[in-house]
């Protein structure tokens, strides 16, 4: 294992240590304590995350800091002349081999503002959930009634103009989920996903159903957008998550960095109550501009995640971390915070 942790401005290196960071609360002690373990930003890109915080007095300014550091590298406007710092040299050490076997990956896509945006209107996000929703199967078939092509063409031309980030994409392995898509849709693959892969921020508002896409596209497919990219930098159509690339979030964990080009991210298990068996490998892939096909299924998710006090996100955490540290040469990453 490679052990080579975040070289962090004095002000940051004073805020992230665990003294510091513990009294405001769970959530900052967390979020803090990624910053002490990720092993995979490189000194060039830790020394240009300084340069950009600079001096800061308190957890707050140094997430609002963050979140402005995103905005600026990571999750970059479509029409920025430069691609996502998570693709470009400077967050080399994150990448991952170019030539990874093709297969099959999964995203969970909020499609809430889709539905009810007035910009759309019935006659486009509710008709299209409407007429997909009760025959899903459709949404798998390689051709449908001109009526129904053009519904969803248009659906998710739309969809696509509304991204109007370019930001990396998290994504998941189907073959981590059994590798059958026909028997994975007949799952409650909602709470599922959701629960496998960390995303305590959903549901968003509670007692709301949130309406859920599953996405799935493939590897080459995102090697053939980067190739094809006309924003400058791209050198990498694949990464690993680090905590430069994602909101500060207790519900993250870094993994350890591993030699040979394959060492991915894991993710929170929301739902699992002990050890994890096995972990979920997670990466960033370059952005793809959806279609069509790769919209799998529709449905709800309308229940809180299981982790819905500090006591069991800390928890649930040193589980994680505790597994982690089974893993070979990795017995001295992260911290169990007590």
């Amino acid at each position: 294992m490679i052990h080579a942790l975040m070289k962090l401005s004095p002000p940051l290196h004073h805020l992230a240590a665990d003294p510091v960071a513990a009294p405001e609360g769970v959530t900052v002690r967390c979020a803090a304590a990624n910053f002490r373990w990720e092993q995979a930003v490189s000194d060039g890109r830790t020394d240009e995350y300084n340069a950009y915080v600079d001096v800061v007095a308190t957890h707050n300014e140094w997430q609002g800091e963050h979140k402005g550091y995103l905005r600026s590298f990571v999750q970059v406007a479509k029409d920025h002349p430069r691609v996502s710092e998570s693709f470009m040299t400077v967050n080399s050490l994150a990448h991952l081999k170019e030539d990874l076997d093709n297969t099959y990956l999964l995203r969970l896509e909020s499609l809430d503002s889709m539905v009810d945006s007035a910009l759309l209107g019935p006659a486009i996000g509710e008709a299209f959930w409407l007429r997909f929703f009760n025959s899903q199967k459709d949404l798998r078939k390689d051709r449908l009634s001109d009526a129904d092509e053009k519904l969803r063409g248009e659906f998710v031309d739309q969809w696509n103009v509304r991204r109007v980030q370019a930001r990396p994409m998290f994504a998941a392995f189907l073959n981590d989920f059994g590798g059958d898509l026909p028997a994975f849709v007949k799952a409650d693959w909602p709470h599922l996903l959701r629960d496998r892969l960390g995303l305590t921020h959903w549901p968003s508002t509670p007692g709301k159903p949130l309406p859920v896409a599953l996405i799935c596209y493939t590897l080459d497919e995102v090697r053939e957008a980067r190739l094809a990219a006309t924003k400058k930098g791209a050198v990498a159509s694949f990464s690993r998550p680090t905590v430069l690339d994602t909101e500060m979030s207790a519900a993250f964990v870094p993994a350890p960095l591993l030699v040979g080009g394959e060492s991915y991210g894991y993710t929170l298990d929301l739902a699992n109550t002990g050890l994890p068996s096995a972990f979920t490998p997670e990466l960033l892939t370059f952005p793809i501009e959806y279609q069509p096909k790769h919209i799998k299924a529709l449905g709800f998710i309308s229940r809180a995640h299981p982790l819905q006090t500090d006591a069991a996100v800390l928890d649930a955490r040193n589980r994680h971390v505790q597994e982690l540290q089974g893993l070979p040469g990795c017995g001295g990453f992260g911290e169990i915070l007590p």
